[in-house]
């Protein structure tokens, strides 16, 4: 029974341990100038793959603090521009958590394929990148009806074909 116990114990220790870990520290990065901003960029994708990792959930702390420093990276960085067009934009209907989960695909995407500079691919690219991390996601009371059709579209393979004809 205590070997039992034990286990349990150290399998809850190492699961909050493994989590925490996936959170970087952000409180020792300054963003108050932009020569700041240069060599940060490993460590926007680990918190654009911290969102990735945890579901939407507006009483994580962690989650919003990770928002947060990437809005504010996102604004003032001077090597990329990230450029929020209202049409795709207009998908989320104005709720803050599927902007935000957009804005973490479009940068790991962009950061991830620097090759990439034309926009619709970016966009297309960053699509494919956040509908089946939303699609996982236990409420989709807030999608808005042009959200379902743009992740219909791209569970059957036409995801570019509504996105641009």
């Amino acid at each position: 029974m205590k070997k039992t116990i034990l286990f349990f114990l150290l399998c809850t220790l190492g699961i909050n341990y493994s989590y925490s870990q996936d959170f970087p520290n952000l409180k020792h990065v300054k963003l108050n100038k932009k020569s700041n901003y240069r060599g940060t960029e490993t460590l926007v994708l680990k918190v654009t793959d911290y969102l990735f990792a945890t579901p939407i959930d507006k009483k994580n702390t962690s989650r919003t603090e990770a928002g947060q420093f990437l809005i504010k990276w996102m604004n003032g960085t001077p090597d990329y521009t990230f450029l929020l067009e209202d049409k795709e934009v207009d998908f989320f209907n104005t709720d803050s958590d599927l902007i935000l989960i957009y804005m973490a695909g479009f940068t790991k995407y962009t950061l991830e394929n620097p090759t990439i500079k034309d926009q619709k691919a970016l966009i297309l690219g960053t699509m494919q990148l956040i509908l089946p991390y939303l699609n996982k996601q236990n409420s989709k009371k807030s999608w808005s009806t042009k959200l379902w059709q743009l992740n219909e579209a791209n569970q059957k393979g036409e995801l570019e074909e509504y996105l641009y004809h």
